[in-house]
C-alpha cells in the first residue's frame, strides 16, 4: 500500500476508538483507525453494556462525565434513531429489600445523590415494581431505584455504524491491521505509525486500544515499562447470553437484584437475556478452562430461575454464548483521557465502562485534538495526573 496522510489515526476499533474516530471526523478531519482484529472482536462484543450514570454516584465529576456519555447517545438517536445505533432506552431498576437495612439505606442514598445531581431517577414501591416487572419473583417488602434514563446497547452493531459513518464523512478503517510502531522526527514529534499495510502519515495518533492499551503502547514507542507500569488493571466480566426466550420477555429493562444473590440481568436483541454478577466475576479471568466456565456460567443462570418463573435456568447452557471480556480499569477507578506526557502527538483513552463513556470521551478528545484546547471536562481525567507516566 503507498504511503497515505491523515489528520488522525486512531489505533483501536472497539467502541471507544469508533467513536472517537467518528466525532474526529465530523470536525473536518481526515481520519484512519486501525484495528489489528475486526471491529468489536474484544471488549466490546463482551460488555453487559449498561449505559448509565447511576452507578457512579460517589465522585461527582465522574458521574457528570457518565452522565454526558448517555446524553450523547439522546443526540444520535435524535439523528440517526434508535434502532440503527442498537439502543434500547428503558431504564433500569436496582431492587433491594426494606428488611434489608445495610442495601437499603445505601439504595436510597444513591437516590439522594443522584437527585442533587439533577439525574432523572425515582423510589418505586413493591405494587410499581410488580407492575414494571410482573415476570420476577419478589418478596412483599421490594422496593427499588428505577433510574429513567439509562439504556442498553447492541455495543457490536453500534461499533459497525460508527464505523460506517466515519467512511461517510471520508475515513478510512482497516481491520485485520495491526500497528507496529511509530515514527518521529528527532525531537520527538510523531509523524507517522507503521502497519501491516506500511506506513500511515500522521502527526496525531489517539490510542484506544482497550485492555490492551500498555503492550500496545510498548510495541508502538518501544518502551517496556508502558507494559509493567501504566496505571490501569484488566477486571473480568463473565457475561451469559442466553438463546431466545420467546415467548416470554421476562425483563423489559435492565434490573440490578440487591435483595438476595447477587444478579443483574437485562434483555438481549436476540431476544434472549444477558446475565452477570459481580461475585461470579472474581471467578473468572481469560484463561478460565471451558469446564469452570460453564460451572461458574450454571450458577448465573439457577440464579435467574429463581426470579423468573419459566425460566428453565441452567438446562440451556449449551445454547448459551459464554464470553470473559477483560475490562480496562485505571488504578484510581477514573478514566485517562488526554495526550500522553513526554510524547508531542499521542494521545490516549483508557476507561472503565467504554460504553457508557464512548460519545462522551469522543467528542471531548475530538475538541481536544482539533482544537489544542483541553475541555473544561476532560481536565480531571488527563494523564498528567499520574506521577511518573511520562
Amino acid at each position: 500500500m503507498s504511503t497515505l496522510k491523515f489528520d488522525a489515526i486512531v489505533v483501536g476499533g472497539g467502541i471507544v476508538g469508533c467513536t472517537a474516530a467518528y466525532f474526529l471526523a465530523r470536525k473536518g478531519l481526515k481520519v484512519a483507525v486501525v484495528e489489528r482484529d475486526g471491529l468489536a472482536c474484544g471488549t466490546s462484543s463482551k460488555s453487559f453494556a449498561w449505559i448509565n450514570g447511576t452507578s457512579k454516584t460517589a465522585d461527582e465529576g465522574y458521574h457528570r462525565l457518565n452522565a454526558l456519555g448517555l446524553a450523547g447517545y439522546c443526540e444520535l438517536a435524535v439523528e440517526f434513531g434508535e434502532q440503527a445505533l442498537g439502543l434500547h432506552p428503558a431504564g433500569s431498576l436496582q431492587i433491594v429489600r426494606t428488611s434489608d437495612s445495610t442495601n437499603h439505606a445505601t439504595s436510597r442514598e444513591k437516590l439522594r445523590q443522584l437527585e442533587a445531581f439533577g439525574y432523572p431517577a425515582a423510589w418505586v414501591d413493591n405494587n410499581a415494581l410488580r407492575t414494571m416487572e410482573p415476570h420476577l419473583t419478589l418478596s412483599d417488602d421490594a422496593e427499588g431505584l428505577y433510574a429513567v434514563s439509562d439504556m442498553n446497547l447492541n455495543a457490536p452493531q453500534f461499533v459497525n455504524f460508527m464505523a460506517e459513518q466515519v467512511r461517510a464523512l471520508g475515513g478510512t478503517v482497516m481491520e485485520s491491521c495491526a500497528a507496529q510502531s511509530l515514527e518521529a522526527r528527532d525531537d520527538g514529534r510523531i509523524t507517522g505509525l507503521v502497519t501491516d499495510n506500511g506506513v500511515l502519515r500522521s502527526e496525531t495518533i489517539l490510542v484506544a486500544a482497550g485492555p490492551g492499551t500498555p503492550e500496545v503502547l510498548t510495541e508502538l514507542t518501544g518502551f517496556d515499562g508502558f507494559a509493567a507500569r501504566f496505571p490501569m488493571r484488566k477486571v473480568p466480566g463473565l457475561l451469559v447470553r442466553t438463546p431466545d426466550t420467546s415467548p416470554h420477555n421476562f425483563v423489559r429493562r435492565v434490573v440490578y437484584f440487591a435483595d438476595g444473590p447477587e444478579l443483574h440481568v437485562l434483555p438481549d436483541f436476540n431476544g434472549g437475556l444477558r446475565i452477570g454478577a459481580d461475585d461470579t466475576d472474581g471467578m473468572t479471568d481469560a484463561d478460565t478452562p471451558a469446564e469452570e466456565l460453564r460451572r461458574v456460567a450454571c450458577i448465573l443462570l439457577e440464579r435467574a430461575k429463581e426470579r423468573l418463573p419459566g425460566f428453565v435456568g441452567a438446562d440451556c447452557i449449551d445454547d448459551c454464548t459464554l464470553t470473559v471480556g477483560l475490562r480496562p480499569y485505571p488504578n484510581d477507578g477514573h478514566s485517562l483521557a488526554g495526550p500522553l506526557p513526554g510524547a508531542e502527538g499521542l494521545f490516549v483513552i483508557a476507561t472503565h465502562s467504554g460504553v457508557t463513556l464512548a460519545p462522551a470521551l469522543g467528542r471531548l478528545m475530538a475538541e481536544q485534538i482539533s482544537t489544542g484546547q483541553t475541555p473544561a471536562m476532560l481536565k480531571p481525567f488527563l494523564l498528567d495526573r499520574i506521577e511518573g507516566l511520562g
